[in-house]
């Protein structure tokens, strides 16, 4: 049985530094930042000023970190090559596709996620259904083509091997695991190993209800406000499902946090909460952008996207030719079909040279077509230089390091060379537009004292406060999800979290019970109705009491405008004088005027009109003179 450790004697060790050659592994990354902010937090109240920094990670990278001592060792000979997650995408994407071409890109995903089941549960083949038997004969496939090869699912086993002929720290410490997997607990096993997990805290818990799931987000949002102003330092709002509220919670927060957050005039200012999960990489505009002229660069794409690109600011000379390029954009409108090639694009874009002039360099570019991936990743890095990509303007941090994740997918399809020698166009934007579309990321930014987490993130975590949200019955606990290719059976018998209701319902009641623990003050929340279905409480929080939580009145910012009631008035002698004659309109006049008078003013008076839309075929004026 392993040592077990408080938090007080981890860090009584990690205080001797190197010399105590203590390693800690956690099960993700949030855990490791975590522990390091803590014992950062712990070594400044202490009056220290400098201190050697412990050696924290996940236990995944711990066991990379000893693939890569060993590939510099004298066992670097007979190692075999690691491959990256991207690259054991593509080798499942190509054998799921040359099974059956119409299964979807889920399904890749599906089986890479049921080979790493498979080792880290020490599943064994069985008899199983249509899916199970298919993965079988995937997995063969897979390991036929990985021969010499080595994945991060196989490689805690292969290090296992090697362990007597590497350098290991004195003692192990694995902090904060809940559940952890056979393949897991036989490798930690090698090692002088401890075990610790978070402090708990007693503090008081209060169950609240709110009208519907937006009311509940910015009831949590006002509360986690007036926490902040009371001087709390850690505070965590948890939201189920994160993923799919992201952009409203985040919304929601902003306003709250500071009104008026997308004025001008606060453009860039920092917001004091984080939120734990990214966008995909390709929904930043500039990767979208990237990825738009690679594809107009070769092929012909819808209208509206040669429009974007043609206004974007990623585009060189964007602010220089800003006017032209506007001028430009409404002549296409007129006069360019629903398509655009870029050889189109080239000869309509005469009102602005400068474009026009970074066009042909790329068009020039595209005459040579290159056969492998390094060389498509090179060949898009140089028609994106001479489009002039960034563009002219300085980039702002985020965009900076957008730009260097961008960098990264290239990279990543340049490694690709150690699986297909061969590569065409479509197979290489094909997979940029795949990676970038399952690359979360999230620019880093400075540590807030309120963290928005989903509800495996927040694991482990203890803060001064924590309010956790969305606990209906029919959301908590949550839903089993078995992983399709490996028999149910053998899922339940190895053990695996949500593979079944009763061990979904074991783990989240697993989970309930440590957030009751992992702060002073814990609100559990849940909305009564969406639409029109109603909700209760989730069995798992009935035991929990239901109190009143106090939520500010915090004002919009357009109710602060609507009451300040300040008022300019001046005379504009500079519109258009009214043509003579009678005025056109009809009673539209009127119409427009009662609902909106600048509207009126900008349409009758201004002459403002929507532009047009190139459309298939025959646009509705032709067909009405036919």
């Amino acid at each position: 049985m392993p040592a077990v450790l408080t938090k007080a004697e981890l860090f009584a060790r990690l205080e001797q530094g190197h010399a105590a050659q203590v390693t800690v592994v956690t099960p993700n990354r949030r855990l490791a930042q975590d522990l390091q902010r803590e014992f950062d937090a712990h070594q400044i109240a202490k009056g220290l000023t400098v201190w050697e920094a412990p050696d924290l990670l996940p236990v995944g990278a711990f066991v990379e970190r000893l693939w890569e001592d060993a590939l510099y060792s004298d066992l670097g000979e007979k190692l075999p090559l690691l491959l990256t997650p991207a690259q054991e995408q593509h080798l499942w994407q190509e054998i799921v596709k040359d099974f059956d071409f119409l299964l979807k890109e889920g399904a890749a995903h599906q089986c890479r996620e049921a080979w790493r089941l498979v080792h880290q549960w020490r599943i064994g083949a069985g008899p199983g259904n249509e899916d199970s038997l298919a993965f079988s004969k995937w997995s063969k496939d897979y390991e036929r083509r990985t021969r010499g090869e080595i994945d991060a699912a196989r490689l805690p086993d292969l290090m296992a091997q090697h362990l007597g002929k590497l350098k290991k720290p004195k003692l192990l410490v694995a902090y904060a695991f809940d559940v952890m997997p056979p393949q897991t607990t036989e490798f930690l096993e090698k090692f002088e190993l401890a075990s610790c997990t978070p402090d708990s805290i007693h503090g008081e818990c209060a169950r609240a209800s709110f009208l519907s799931a937006k009311h509940e987000i910015e009831a949590a949002a006002k509360w986690a406000r007036a926490r902040l102003e009371e001087g709390k330092t850690r505070i965590g709002v948890v939201i189920p499902e994160l993923s799919q509220h992201r952009s409203q919670v985040v919304r929601v927060f902003s306003r709250v946090m500071q009104p008026g957050y997308n004025l001008p005039a606060q453009a860039g200012t920092p917001l004091p909460f984080n939120v734990s999960l990214g966008k995909p990489l390709s929904s930043f505009p500039l990767v979208h952008f990237a990825l738009d002229l690679l594809e107009l660069a070769f092929q012909s794409v819808e209208f509206s996207r040669a429009s974007h690109l043609v206004r974007s600011p990623f585009l060189g000379h964007a602010d220089s030719e800003l006017a032209r390029r506007g001028a430009l954009d409404a002549k296409l409108r007129k006069d360019s079909d629903d398509t655009l090639n870029l050889g189109n694009l080239i000869a309509l874009a005469e009102p602005a040279p400068l474009l026009r002039k970074a066009l042909e360099k790329v068009f020039e570019i595209t005459r040579t077509r290159p056969e492998s991936p390094a060389e498509w990743a090179r060949h898009f890095s140089a028609l994106l230089d001479a489009a002039g990509f960034p563009g002219e303007r300085a980039l702002d941090s985020d965009e900076f390091q957008t730009r260097a994740k961008w960098h990264e997918a290239l990279s990543e399809l340049s490694k690709l060379e150690r699986l297909a020698q061969s590569f065409s166009f479509a197979q290489a934007l094909s997979f940029l537009k795949r990676y970038c579309a399952d690359t979360l990321f999230q620019p880093e930014s400075p540590d807030a004292p309120i963290q928005i987490l989903g509800v495996l993130e927040s694991a482990g975590l203890r803060f001064d406060c924590l309010w956790v949200s969305g606990l209906t019955d029919e959301a908590w606990p949550l839903d089993a999800r078995p992983n399709p290719f490996i028999p149910i059976a053998a899922q339940k018998k190895a053990g695996i979290p949500q593979a079944s209701a009763e061990a979904s319902a074991v783990f989240d009641k697993f989970l309930t019970e440590q957030w009751k623990h992992a702060a002073a003050e814990v609100v559990f929340s849940y909305p009564l109705k969406e639409e029109d279905r109603d909700f209760a409480p989730s069995p798992l929080i009935l035991d929990v009491a239901e109190k009143p939580v106090a939520i500010p009145d915090l004002p919009r910012y357009r109710d602060l405008i609507f009451q300040s009631r300040q008022m300019e008035s001046f005379a504009d002698s500079k519109a258009p004088p009214v043509p003579p004659g009678k005025v056109r309109g009809g009673t539209r006049v009127l119409a427009d005027q009662a609902a909106c008078p600048f509207r009126a003013f900008a349409k009758w008076r201004l002459g403002a009109e929507p532009l047009e839309e190139p459309a298939a075929g025959l646009d509705p004026r032709d067909r009405g003179k036919l």
